[in-house]
């Protein structure tokens, strides 16, 4: 009687589960669930931190031995798959070393791309640095994007990639509350208090409203950030007259930020930038409609007057007239938040996210992917190059000098440029 194949391990190495942000909330709900045999979840912490002014030196040292974990992983389970959630900056460089170590011991890799300014991240990279990221999206045995707008946003970077999108998801609550006849109108949103978040558009947006002789009230959750902490944005709330309609309550994680989705009657995102938010997706869990940007992936998720509605970026008066329309028809408000919670259930569920995930998995270890040691001086920068620009020291500058591409057999079943999706 033939054995039984054991089980594959797909080790997740990002930031932790715990802390506060969207990488981590998908990292948790992505341990949660169950990927099905023959794979099995193992996740390693990349050691990363909340701290903005860390200094480069101490990174690299945490990241070195972030990386002697990883390969004594990667030597004991040759064949698994390494699925590294990824960002730009100092992450990205990161996860190309996570991503060598894997390849070189045998296992497949994946990049899980996030980041809402990625596109940014790569525009202002020299000739060198940008030829360094698209080598390093082509390395990946699969690249994982969030949408169709950055599986276009990679593919210009890196052609050759081999992009699979898979949309974020996010636990759809059993029940929620009934909102009918709920006054004042309450907002809310979810967000570290970066600028690039649109906090201050909001806050001018809400202005406007106060102005108008409007009836709202607006709730700001999340971590304090650019734009400011505890201190400093009530100040902000002050200076616009707002104190006692517009509430800054820090950071919230469980039940309190369960009690504010269910408190809520509208969601808003005035981001500047996106990729896929999960505090939208988890708003539309709850019956919420949204107001939001029309950036990055937000308008493939919501379609304007069916799940709520959209604005320009970076216009506080198109947000305030948004915002005075939710207030003003109640049954705009409902039916969309209806259809929003639709939405959720059908697309953005669990169910589907493993799935997406397992589908991925099989099609990543099938690919035959192959790696190259000898690659075109066009495809892969000097060793000097790597460490200038990743700024990492030489026990890590080593990693960066093998290439990986798709085999000719695989290629040629692949669609055109490197696109590939989900079905």
């Amino acid at each position: 009687m033939m054995a039984q194949p054991g089980p594959i391990p797909v080790f997740v190495t990002g930031p932790s589960p715990m802390l506060t942000g969207g990488i981590s909330s998908v990292i948790a709900d992505q341990l949660s669930i169950d990927p099905g045999p023959p794979f099995q979840f193992e996740f390693i912490e990349n050691t990363s931190t909340t701290a903005t002014d860390e200094p480069m030196a101490r990174r690299i040292a945490r990241h070195v031995r972030h990386l002697r974990s990883l390969r004594r992983h990667f030597r004991l389970a040759r064949g698994a798959i390494a699925h590294v959630h990824t960002c730009s900056g100092f992450s990205f460089w990161r996860s190309c070393a996570d991503v060598v170590a894997a390849q070189r011991a045998g296992c497949r890799a994946i990049l899980h791309v996030h980041g809402a300014r990625f596109d940014q991240f790569h525009d202002a990279r020299s000739g060198t640095g940008k030829r360094l990221i698209a080598h390093a999206l082509r390395r990946a045995d699969a690249v994982i994007v969030l949408s169709e707008y950055w599986q276009r946003q990679i593919c210009r970077m890196s052609p050759r990639s081999r992009t699979v999108v898979i949309e974020n998801a996010v636990p759809i609550p059993d029940g929620i509350p009934d909102r009918q006849g709920r006054l004042p109108v309450r907002f809310l949103m979810l967000a570290r208090m970066d600028a690039w978040k649109g906090v201050d558009d909001l806050l001018e947006a809400a202005a406007h409203l106060s102005a108008s002789g409007r009836r709202f009230l607006l709730t700001l959750a999340g971590p304090p950030g650019s734009t400011g902490d505890a201190d400093t944005l009530s100040a902000r709330i002050a200076d616009r007259d707002l104190t006692g309609v517009v509430q800054y309550v820090g950071e919230v994680r469980g039940d309190a930020k369960r009690a504010l989705l269910e408190d809520a009657d509208v969601y808003v995102q005035p981001s500047r930038h996106e990729g896929m938010p999960i505090s939208v997706l988890e708003a539309m869990s709850w019956g919420l409609p949204i107001v939001a940007t029309r950036v990055g992936a937000l308008p493939e998720v919501i379609t304007a007057g069916e799940h709520g509605l959209l604005v320009p970026p970076a216009a506080p008066a198109d947000l305030a007239a948004a915002m005075s329309q939710m207030i003003d028809d109640a049954a705009l408000r409902h039916g969309a938040g209806a259809a929003a919670r639709v939405l959720a259930r059908s697309r953005f569920s669990l169910t589907r996210f493993a799935e997406d995930l397992r589908r991925c998995y099989r099609d990543t270890l099938a690919a035959g992917v192959a790696s190259d040691v000898g690659a075109d001086h066009d495809q892969v920068a000097t060793r000097t190059q790597w460490r200038a620009l990743t700024q990492l020291p030489p026990a890590l500058e080593s990693v960066g000098n093998r290439s990986t591409r798709v085999s000719p057999k695989s290629r040629e079943a692949a669609p055109p440029e490197g696109l590939a999706r989900i079905p």
